[in-house]
Formats: C-alpha cells, structure tokens, sequence
C-alpha cells in the first residue's frame, strides 16, 4: 500500500470497529467531511454535531477500536491484498449512494470494472438446468453489451452467471461474504483463478473472515448496491436472493424476475417478486430496454425530442455526415459513428482500434447507440449504421 494511503485505511479501520458505529452511521459521518481520516481527526465535535449519539461518541474517543483495526491492517498488509477506500477515485458512487454502503473494499482483479454498469444475477445454489441455461443465456448477451455480470460467487446460479460474464467484454465482479484469503466454496477454485485474472473480486470483510450465515445479507446489499438493477433467476420465497432483491428495493434499484413452472419450488420466490411488480424478463433486450434511462441518463426523452425536430431531413439522409444526423452527439460517440458511416459493417476490433478505447468501454457506448436506434449490431460482434 501507497505509505501515503495508510492514514486513510487506518481511518476506515478506525470507525469500522468502533462499538455501536456502524454503516449508516459511517456514512452520516463521512457526508459532513472531506475525507475519512478528516473526519476521524475531527471525532470530538461529532456529539455536538449531532453525527453521533454521546455513547457512539465517547466510545469512539476511548480508542475501543484500535486492538482489532491494528490485527486487521497487519493480516491485509500482510498478505499485500489490494484496498478501495472511500475516499479512492477508484470507489463506485453508484456504491456511495445506498443507505448503508462500506467503508472499504478488499480486491483481487480488474479494479476498473468497479466504474462499469452492472448487473446483478442471483439465484439458487440448487436450481434447474432451465435456471442455468437462463443463467448462461441472458448473463453473457448482458456482458457482451458492456454490462459487468455481479453475483455472490456460490455454487449454480452465481457461478454459471460468473462463467458467462467472463466470456465477452462486460466480463464479472465476485462478491464475497468471507475475507479476500478464502476460496469459498472451494469448488470454485477454477472460477477464483480466472476472475482473478479476467474479472474481480471483493470483500468488504476482513482476511480471515469464515463463512458465517449472518455475513452474506451483509454481501448482498454491496451485490444489488454496485448494479443498476437485479436480476432472480431461480429462487425459493424464503432465500438469499430474496433478500438481495429486497436491498435492491431499499436502494432504488430495478429488479428483474425470470418466470419458471409454476409447480417449482425454487421458482416460487420469481413469481411473488412478478406479482409484487418485478419485471418479468425472458431475454436480455427485456432487461436493457429497462435500464435504457439508466444507462443513458445524460440523454433525456426531451433532448432527443428537439435533436429528432432540429435534424434536418432530406430525401437520402444516409448521405450526411454524422454529425449532420445525429447533432445531439459528440465526443466518442460521434468518433464511432465517423468510424461506421459509409461502410456495410465494421467488426469492434476496429472500433476499439480506432478510439484507441478499451472493448468494454466501446461496447458499452454502441449499446447506447444501438438502444436510440443508430446502429445495429450484427452477428460476430459486428456493427453497422441503421
């Protein structure tokens, strides 16, 4: 770790184990300050500021906290185990953003994939093999359109829909209920290796952390928290995945159901999500057409409405310059079009090549595209002008 970054870390440390604090609490704390260790360096006037209750605070002051902060600083400096703080750029705000969201995040990986839009996909370790080819199919058109794939790293659903995600560009993110040093379920030691190498890993818990039932509500808010929406696959009325789709609520998030035979126990918790307003999706446009908003939430309905009324429109439109067309868009977005007009189709390899841009990013922005109706993709991950 950065010698610099340590105060910081230490601060995270510091508030974490702190008797009677805890995540909603962290983050009322650290709304009113510039920076974790500002805050920590500022904790007598909390009472007075009314941050704290007088017990959180003079519990704070009396340094309960630092015998365990110090054993978990020395196991992840140890094991040289990577840290998010915060206060790191790295932090997702999409994260910021829930009522109760962590402290900090231990990570194996591609740190980059935390700024990706994401999807969550959660299920029954038990499910069908309808439940895994749902899992396969939808998981890997999602991340083939830019979208990161987020689930819990457990056995059947998690893992299919991890598997899938790693096969194109939008790749996946594991979200542990046990420490960063724990392969678990060790079955999963094959799919470890390779998020560790193509995806990412983490953990908001501590090295060392067992795998203990009250951890994983815990994981499954920072599940739904880092996605855009959530999508059950398969899962019985009493489960996790329940509980994940009811933090996703809580955060405002979308939640997406796939319908199952009805004489199926483990689709019983799918169809009271449908019937309490979930989404029912089949495939992965039905997702994306939801999020669309979400995705292009610097585009709104009434700017593509004025773009639409100040275009001009002549008999072969397909002859003006994209700028012409489109003059709403610029930047990257407007680079690709260049990149396309005039041509039957262009593979992505050449897209990426020519905004010197990485895949997922530029898949990314073709989805937006394609979701407006500007382009249209075709089979090989080839694009052209509609």
């Amino acid at each position: 770790m950065n010698p610099e970054r340590k105060p910081e870390y230490l601060a995270c440390l510091a508030l974490r184990h702190s008797p009677g604090l805890g995540a909603r609490t962290w983050k009322r704390i650290l709304t009113a300050y510039p920076g974790v260790r500002n805050a920590v360096d500022h904790a007598g006037e909390w009472i007075d500021r009314k941050l704290v209750s007088p017990q959180q605070g003079r519990a704070f002051l009396s340094g309960l906290w630092r015998e365990k902060a110090d054993q978990e600083a020395d196991a992840a400096l140890r094991r040289r185990i990577g840290v998010v703080l915060w206060s790191d750029p790295e932090y997702p705000d999409i994260l910021r953003q829930i009522p109760d969201p962590p402290l900090l995040l231990y990570v194996l990986g591609d740190v980059s994939l935390l700024s990706s839009p994401g999807l969550a996909v959660v299920g029954s370790r038990r499910c069908s093999r309808y439940g895994l080819d749902a899992a396969r199919c939808i998981s890997r058109d999602m991340s083939r359109a830019g979208i990161s794939i987020i689930s819990g790293f457990a056995a059947g659903i998690d893992r299919q829909a991890h598997v899938a995600g790693l096969e194109e560009v939008g790749s996946s993110i594991a979200v542990l209920g046990t420490g960063l040093d724990l392969v678990y379920p060790a079955a999963n030691r094959d799919l470890w290796d390779r998020l560790s190498k193509k995806g990412l890993i983490l953990t908001e818990f501590s090295p060392g952390t067992r795998p203990d039932a009250r951890n994983f509500p815990h994981r499954n808010r920072i599940i739904s928290g880092l996605a855009l929406g959530v999508l059950v696959i398969e899962a019985a009325v009493r489960s996790g995945s329940l509980i994940t789709a009811a933090a996703a609520l809580e955060q405002g998030r979308e939640v997406f159901a796939l319908p199952g035979p009805v004489h199926m126990e483990t689709y019983a918790g799918c169809h009271h999500l449908i019937k309490q307003g979930a989404v029912l999706v089949q495939t992965a446009q039905d997702i994306l057409r939801e999020l669309q908003p979400l995705l292009a939430s610097e585009v709104s309905s009434a700017s593509r409405q004025q773009a639409r009324q100040a275009q001009p429109s002549p008999a072969r439109p397909e002859l003006l310059a994209p700028g012409q067309r489109w003059p709403d868009l610029g930047g990257d977005d407007l680079r690709l079009l260049e990149a396309l007009h005039g041509r039957d189709r262009v593979h992505i390899d050449m897209l990426c090549a020519c905004l010197d841009r990485e895949a997922s990013e530029v898949s990314r922005r073709l989805l937006l595209l394609e979701l407006r109706a500007i382009v249209t993709r075709l089979p090989g991950m080839y694009y052209q002008l509609q």
